[in-house]
């Protein structure tokens, strides 16, 4: 166990591995040793340098010009055992191309302008009644007064089932949709064997032949949902329409970042609340007027996409540091996020906090996440609808608190919990 009050004594600088699995699951005293030590750091046995306070961090988002996008696909490479079989799988689909995430303008700005169009405001606003239908199905299968896996039972299906009305594609997909999230976010920030390389790929040509069957049925049959807006985007400018492998990236990325992000924050919120009484109270006495402040500190301190990698274009300074042309940058927002010198108690959980809402959850500048009002939308009226029907939340006997192995895409494995209708609170 690490001593996250004096993290210098456990986590020397020199020791810091991102995919030690130790590590991975805490990785926050290594991240105040990092901020207090040495902000921008390289890893040499990994190849990568880590930024971790808040300022430098905010610093290489805003410099798109050096700190580039285009740094390839986010997922660690397969082993090298199986690499040709992975690549013979992948050339029988399409290529992947780089468009939100890994791209940089003016590329980047053309496919940002294709999604706005689709995910508009008034798209989003016009999710929530089918939101708070989702959610109040869920609840209605959680019993009071006995434990439930919370990540199976509500967290998990909440953001699959929103993202599939959101896209237009019926609920009888759920499961596939949550495998093949899972599959993609398997190597993000993580190493896999030879036989989880070779079904990830066979899970991506799977996902790649059901969309385009979707794309091409909405070029004939448009409907009011995710896809059609991607494939009729061109219309309301002079773009080019989306390429198939251009959509595909795209929905890919909409399929990780609304589902695997949103089941973290989820879970990550109620293992805080049920730890915390206080705040679960605090919340209960206004869920409605509260709910936006509960988030924001929950997407703080949990961040659950906790970096994202940049590489640089030219030679980049960061503080005293020197960061050579080409190296691989990790931007450490998890660690930002919880910068001293930026969120006072950074370390402690406070939905009261002031300034919460100036984490980077979401990123910054040209690459901020065009989702995040859905998110936030989703976990206000999850967690406005919780503290509802609920009076106390508990933590039950059988959690053992182990996170997935990722130093990118941060979350509990699973979280058992007891909701009590009476109030009243398990020893």
């Amino acid at each position: 166990m690490t001593d996250i009050a004096n993290p210098a004594n456990a986590c020397p600088v020199s020791s810091f591995d991102p995919l030690d699995p130790e590590t991975m699951q805490c990785p926050h005293p290594w991240y105040q040793s990092l901020r207090r030590d040495a902000p921008v750091h390289f890893v040499a046995s990994r190849g990568m340098w880590f930024v971790t306070s808040k300022d430098l961090v905010d610093e290489a988002l805003l410099n798109h010009d050096v700190f580039s996008s285009a740094f390839g696909l986010p997922q660690m490479p397969p082993p090298d055992s199986v690499a040709e079989e992975v690549a013979a799988i992948a050339a029988e689909g399409w290529e992947h191309l780089p468009t939100l995430l890994t791209a940089d303008p003016p590329e980047h700005h053309y496919y940002r302008r294709m999604v706005a169009r689709a995910f508009t405001p008034r798209f989003v606003a016009q999710r929530e009644p089918e939101i708070r239908q989702i959610v109040a199905d869920l609840l209605a299968e959680i019993p009071e007064g006995q434990p439930i896996e919370f990540v199976e039972a509500f967290a998990a299906p909440l953001p699959l089932h929103i993202i599939a009305a959101a896209l237009g594609v019926s609920d009888d997909r759920i499961d596939d949709f949550r495998r093949w999230s899972d599959q993609f976010a398997l190597t993000l920030g993580a190493e896999i064997d030879a036989d989880g390389a070779l079904e990830q790929a066979r899970s991506l040509l799977e996902y790649q032949r059901y969309f385009v069957a979707q794309l091409e049925d909405r070029r004939t049959d448009p409907r009011d949902d995710l896809i059609t807006g991607l494939v009729q985007a061109s219309n309301a400018g002079d773009d080019e329409p989306l390429s198939n492998g251009a959509a595909l990236s795209i929905i890919q990325q909409i399929l990780i970042a609304g589902n695997e992000t949103s089941r973290k924050l989820m879970t990550g919120t109620l293992h805080q609340l049920a730890l915390n009484p206080t705040w679960w109270n605090w919340f209960k006495e206004d869920p409605a007027a509260r709910s936006a402040d509960l988030v924001e500190e929950a997407l703080r301190f949990l961040t659950p996409v906790q970096s994202m990698f940049r590489i640089t274009k030219a030679e980049a300074t960061l503080g005293d540091y020197t960061i050579p042309p080409g190296s691989m940058v990790v931007l450490a927002f998890g660690s930002a996020n919880r910068d001293e010198a930026q969120f006072a108690d950074g370390e402690e959980f406070n939905p009261a906090r002031e300034n919460a809402k100036s984490h980077l959850a979401f990123g910054s500048g040209i690459h901020t996440c065009l989702g995040a009002s859905l998110a936030r939308l989703q976990a206000r009226i999850a967690l406005e609808e919780l503290a509802t029907r609920y009076a106390g939340v508990t933590l039950a006997d059988d959690n053992d608190f182990e996170y997935e192995p990722s130093f990118m895409l941060r979350g509990l494995k699973r979280l058992s919990l007891v909701f009590d209708a009476t109030g009243g609170h398990r020893s």
